[in-house]
């Protein structure tokens, strides 16, 4: 399942950042892999069952009738939840409030038989069993106009313990500071299957490792993503990936409170380019003086995508990035209070803008990734994403524009692009599964 409500800019850039994350966590280098473990037996089996747990999430994905019915209409009026709020065959839960409405959707997701199948039922209990996930959609009004979405997802991912997450970056970050043919031949030869699964959508066009005076070593990637390789067995999804992904531009940039850049990914033309600079497997600012990296940094986001006749979405928009360590947990919490420039259709013109300023006002934007330790030994892969929205005319504007684009994505593409991500994973553990002390 994927978190509601979510624009077609959300799709698109969570496409984007995940194909990234998966290049960086799944298919970096040999030492990333063995670094999922203190030991070559244990490092396989952590990294076998995180990745076989994403490989059963996208596994001929099947939903019982009131959850399919459920995420289509919640996607339909995402930014127009007065629709929403009295649907009584929507919810899993629903309680009156002295604003009006508290409404829940929760569902138990798994694997039955050579299915992963989404359930909508109350009460669903955290995940104990390796790639069983628990989803939960809360919408509450608080407001005439306003309505408060939170979602969470809790997927179980094996035994690796949360912190393993920062031996697995070091690691990664250490094996790009050598030479860039070096780089190139380590993910080749470790990783052959996850390499050639990952290149039917993305592809390393270049490498480049500039080792600095102080031993530093600035790294840039160039990595084309394209729907042309994926035509012969996943159609659907390669127009998918050609009409809404190609054309869509993102910029992602972490700086300190300094203004100096500590990390940039920026898609355009097809092309993402990712620039990092990092010493014994620690990232420094791009520029200037090694320093240890602040666990708060500023984020800064551009995403706009074509959709139908308009290129829409955002620029400057500015929020704090934190980095989470504690005993249980390791992960990444982004807190948008800013409003950024929006970029929509001249026709919006008319139509009051104050609506748009809404979600980024008293709490914000959130949006959270990380491993937390669940129960029974298991750990979770959580996603958590809060935002409160006014309806008006410009939010059901834009939320009819997503919703083009969910519906042409719901169906053969959603079906094709699991499809992909599964075969990927399974490609992943079989190269682990060769991988050898030396």
């Amino acid at each position: 399942m994927r978190q509601l409500p979510r624009t077609t800019a959300q799709r698109l850039a969570t496409l984007l950042v995940t194909a990234g994350a998966t290049v960086l966590l799944l298919g970096g280098c040999r030492a990333a892999a063995l670094a999922y473990g203190p030991d070559i037996a244990s490092a396989k089996a952590n990294a076998d069952a995180l990745a076989a747990a994403i490989e059963a999430r996208f596994t001929n994905v099947a939903r019982n009738p009131k959850f399919s019915a459920a995420r289509m209409r919640i996607a339909r009026y995402a930014f127009a939840p007065s629709k929403l709020g009295s649907d009584t065959s929507l919810w899993t839960s629903m309680r009156t409030t002295r604003a009006g409405a508290d409404l829940d959707l929760e569902i138990q997701a798994g694997l039955s038989g050579a299915q992963y199948v989404f359930t909508a039922r109350p009460g669903v209990p955290m995940p104990v069993r390796t790639g069983d996930s628990r989803h939960l959609i809360e919408l509450e009004q608080l407001g005439e106009s306003d309505w408060a979405w939170r979602t969470r997802v809790d997927h179980a991912v094996g035994a690796m313990p949360p912190n393993r997450a920062d031996d697995i970056f070091r690691a990664l970050f250490l094996s790009s500071e050598r030479s860039a043919a070096a780089v190139r031949a380590d993910y080749h030869a470790a990783l052959p299957r996850t390499t050639a699964a990952l290149g039917r959508l993305l592809t390393i066009d270049s490498i480049a490792t500039a080792p600095q005076g102080d031993g530093s070593t600035l790294v840039t990637l160039q990595i084309t993503v394209s729907g042309d390789r994926l035509k012969r067995g996943f159609p659907a999804f390669a127009k998918y990936i050609s009409k809404y992904v190609e054309p869509a531009r993102y910029r992602y940039r972490l700086t300190d409170r300094s203004g100096s850049d500590w990390f940039d990914a920026e898609a355009r033309n097809q092309l993402l380019t990712v620039r990092f600079r990092s010493h014994d497997g620690q990232l420094q600012p791009l520029l200037g003086s090694a320093r240890r990296m602040p666990d708060t940094l500023q984020i800064h986001v551009d995403a706009l995508a074509k959709i139908s006749f308009f290129t829409v979405g955002v620029t400057n928009m500015q929020g704090e990035f934190v980095h989470t360590k504690t005993a249980r947990e390791r992960g990444w919490a982004m807190h948008f209070t800013k409003d950024p420039e929006w970029h929509l259709p001249l026709i919006t013109e008319r139509l009051l803008r104050s609506p748009l300023r809404r979600p980024f006002e008293g709490k914000g934007v959130l949006f959270t990734l990380g491993f937390r330790m669940g129960p029974e030994g298991q750990t979770l892969l959580t996603r958590e994403f809060d935002v409160t929205v006014r309806e008006s005319a410009i939010m059901r504007f834009i939320g009819n524009l997503g919703f083009t684009a969910m519906s042409d994505y719901a169906g053969k593409v959603e079906e094709e692009e699991s499809r992909f991500i599964s075969e990927s994973m399974a490609a992943f553990r079989a190269d682990v599964a060769a991988l050898t002390a030396k």
